[in-house]
């Protein structure tokens, strides 16, 4: 079966890579060896990923918004829990429109971290704002 996510890399890495077997493979943030799984790394949703980002507190240099699709690769995400899944993607593309969505998530980080609200909330917030895409 094939599933659509989302997720969000800095824009000096090749779409290319993704579709490549031999990359397909996610670390956890702490880039433990032990936390290597199989797949690359996505979110069900742009609102998901919105409020992931914020939470995780994950940064790029120059980030792109990217919608990948493959079947899923059965090994198991670091955080399942917050809806994350590892897919075998076979087609990547940059999602051209995303200035919007890099603002709700600066607004969402500070949401989480100054005032201390949690995944599920900035996951509706952000559905709300994002209910577009």
């Amino acid at each position: 079966m094939s599933m659509i996510t989302y997720r969000m890399q800095d824009k000096n890495r090749s779409l290319e890579d993704l579709l490549d077997p031999e990359q397909q493979y996610s670390f956890s943030m702490g880039n433990q060896d032990e936390d290597v799984r199989h797949g690359v790394s996505g979110m069900a949703s742009i609102h998901e990923l919105a409020a992931y980002l914020a939470v995780m507190a994950i940064e790029a240099t120059s980030p792109v918004l990217v919608r990948i699709e493959g079947p899923l690769s059965g090994d198991t995400p670091c955080d399942e829990a917050m809806g994350e899944y590892l897919t075998l993607p076979t087609s990547a593309e940059i999602v051209a429109d995303d200035a919007d969505f890099f603002e709700l998530v600066s607004e969402l980080v500070d949401l989480h971290w100054g005032q201390g609200v949690e995944f599920e909330q900035l996951r509706d917030i952000a559905g709300e704002r994002l209910a577009y895409i």
